[in-house]
């Protein structure tokens, strides 16, 4: 059971959602700039973040079935769909920086999910994962997105990447102010996020996991997709 489209979008428009999007962007931003040229694509809820790639060549938006879909940019051609979450309609080797958020917490099988990530990168691709921490207390707290499904552990990320033949880069924890909606607490969050930073980066909210793809698979872990490579076909918002 994945979170709906609409719960997502509605935290997310929430001062809360609004302050860690701003938190969270920031460190993707710096590790991707604008991805200027390059082919981007999120899995999950990823569509808060993909607006950071205006520069990029081309960037998609690809939803869970489970989850639901919103289309994507509002003020342009579509480039948002739904996909079956270890089937993606995309060429292998085609996609340069890929960023799962929202997406693998809740995922039914997290190994074949990260084997469909591998298959549609480039080369030299790159990943992001940002996922709820085990150890934090945006896990524990339930009125957030990141409180769905199953947390992580830093070991555990970086076993599952290496289990997917990924190579971690670096990792950096975000969200270390407490996930409230009060006014005094996301105004002092720069504050937390700085002290938390510094004194107690072991407790973030999320783990962010920058990896690169490893070219030597095991044999069998490559998974052509089911279905023939297609562009997302524009859907209605949901609800609509």
């Amino acid at each position: 059971m994945r979170t709906d489209i609409l719960d997502l979008h509605a935290f997310y428009e929430s001062p809360l959602g609004r302050t860690a999007q701003r938190f969270v962007a920031a460190q993707l931003r710096a590790r991707w700039g604008g991805a200027e040229r390059l082919r981007v694509a999120g899995f999950g809820y990823a569509a808060p973040y993909l607006e950071l790639f205006a520069e990029a060549e081309r960037a998609l938006a690809l939803a869970p079935d489970a989850q639901g879909v919103m289309r994507w940019p509002q003020d342009s051609r579509n480039r948002a769909g739904l996909v079956d979450e270890i089937c993606w309609p995309l060429p292998d080797a085609s996609i340069d920086r890929l960023l799962i958020v929202h997406g693998l917490e809740e995922s039914g099988d997290p190994r074949r999910l990260m084997r469909e990530a591998w298959r549609v990168l480039a080369a030299d691709g790159r990943l992001v994962v940002i996922a709820s921490h085990r150890r934090g207390l945006w896990a524990i707290v339930g009125t957030t997105p990141f409180a769905a499904g199953r947390p992580y552990l830093r070991r555990q990320l970086f076993a599952l990447l290496a289990e997917s033949t990924f190579r971690p880069l670096e990792w950096i924890g975000a969200l270390h102010f407490p996930p409230v909606q009060s006014r005094a607490v996301l105004r002092a969050a720069p504050a937390w996020e700085r002290a938390g930073a510094r004194l107690w980066p072991w407790f973030s909210g999320v783990i962010m996991i920058e990896a690169v793809k490893e070219l030597l698979a095991p044999v069998g872990l490559v998974q052509r997709a089911r279905a023939p490579a297609l562009r997302p076909r524009a859907v209605r918002p949901a609800g609509a």
